[in-house]
């Protein structure tokens, strides 16, 4: 097995004629693979090929098409808002140490360049992500079965890794279901394996958001890609999976058990100010969501300010608006209502045509291009999910790469898809 998928991946990649060429699918590949197991390794792959993009760049002066420029145009756009919120409010050290990860936002724009000028980054980026399965695998039982910690955390934390299991395991099946008729059996064996390997990564994670991100995701890619015939047959395998997930992981039973009730006792409580079912994992999610409305409604068009959060939650408490629960957090666990937070409605605007812009495209391309429009909006639909239990989404420089690069890599490919087929077709 091991000979077969050296022989898989080692082979073709030794026919790619630039050395620029096979470092920029070799840093595709690896980006799945290690990044939940050494520290930093996505934001160094993302830098890198960012580099590599300004490099390539300029030396030549590309064309983009029209969806091509409005889409890098909201990037710009994104970062500004940014830079707006924080100058509204008062630049300060903390602005100065949330540039960072904001100009990723800007990064994007060479490393879409890089990825539009090298067709096959989306089938590198899915091999390593076949790999990146059992890899994730091998983390969660170490940190579970052998270091006896109640969840696996990776090199970064539960939330991080149960999300980023659940994407592999999609980027993975995607992988089969376009290529299934074309690979040896055993080959698509091991690629199911990997898809099983890292949703049971997931599940050990603990991380109820993989578990909604698991949920959403499948039931979207079930009803709008499969054919009708095999959409009730689907739905049960995905419900046996994650029945089977339930059952049989205390992880995943408790987490979400634990979930639930908590939500009961929030939604049952009068008084959420001073209730304790504020002041759980679930229930100050909630009144996070809750008290959010009065952010926005105090500063509605440019927010507070990126990493402000927690001093203007205090404020809230004292005057007896909001669960003291929340201001001991340094951002609200929801990726929206941190942008609407941070940047105002404004912000929150250039994120969902961040989002949704691209996700557009892919629908009104997706007769023509079908397997491109599909693993972009995958990408989008997870992404999205994952974003409303977990902020990292847009504040975590990990997190963000995996964002970035992935909407670099498929929206690029699903332009080049659909620029072909009007030339040739």
């Amino acid at each position: 097995m091991l000979a077969k998928m050296a022989a898989w991946t080692y082979k073709p990649f030794l026919a790619y004629p630039g050395w620029t060429e096979r470092l920029v699918y070799l840093l595709v590949f690896l980006f799945p693979i290690a990044g939940m197991s050494v520290r930093g390794w996505l934001t160094n792959i993302f830098n890198i090929l960012a580099l590599l993009g300004l490099v390539t760049l300029w030396r030549k002066r590309e064309t983009l098409l029209p969806a091509e420029k409005i889409f890098l145009w909201i990037c710009v756009a994104y970062f500004s808002m940014f830079i707006i919120a924080a100058l509204g409010n008062g630049w300060s050290a903390t602005q100065t140490h949330e540039l960072g990860t904001e100009t990723r936002f800007l990064l994007v724009i060479p490393v879409y360049f890089l990825m539009r000028r090298y067709p096959d980054c989306t089938t590198w980026l899915l091999r390593g992500a076949v790999i990146g399965g059992f890899c994730l695998f091998a983390q969660a039982y170490t940190d579970v079965m052998i270091h006896h910690m109640p969840t696996a955390w990776g090199a970064y934390s539960k939330n991080i890794i149960g999300p980023f299991a659940v994407l592999i395991a999609f980027w993975s099946m995607y992988y089969f279901w376009q290529n299934k008729s074309r690979i040896h059996w055993m080959m698509s064996l091991i690629i199911l394996l990997s898809v099983v390997a890292a949703l049971i990564a997931a599940g050990l994670s603990g991380s109820r958001g993989s578990y909604v991100g698991f949920l959403i995701t499948g039931i979207f890619c079930i009803l709008f890609f499969t054919r009708p015939r095999w959409m009730l047959a689907s739905l049960v395998v995905m419900s046996l999976i994650g029945y089977s997930l339930y059952k049989e992981i205390d992880i995943v039973r408790n987490g979400i058990d634990v979930a639930v009730g908590h939500s009961i006792s929030y939604f049952k409580a009068k008084d959420h100010v001073h209730d304790s079912s504020s002041d759980t994992s679930t229930g100050i999610r909630l009144e996070m969501m809750r008290t959010g409305i009065l952010f926005v409604k105090d500063n509605p068009w440019i927010g507070i300010g990126s990493g402000n959060y927690q001093d203007k939650a205090e404020v809230y408490v004292k005057e007896g608006k909001a669960n003291p629960g929340i201001a001991q957090h340094g951002y609200p666990h929801n990726a929206f209502l941190e942008v609407a937070v941070d940047k105002g409605l404004l912000g929150l605007v250039t994120l969902l045509l961040l989002l949704y812009y691209p996700a557009y495209i892919y629908i009104k391309g997706y007769k023509v291009c079908k397997p491109t429009a599909v693993v972009g909006l995958i990408h989008i639909v997870a992404l999205s999910t994952f974003g409303l239990t977990d902020h990292s989404v847009v504040v975590m420089n990990n997190y963000t790469s995996i964002l970035l690069l992935g909407m670099a890599i498929f929206y690029s490919g699903h332009i080049r898809a659909c620029r072909q087929h009007l030339v040739h077709g």
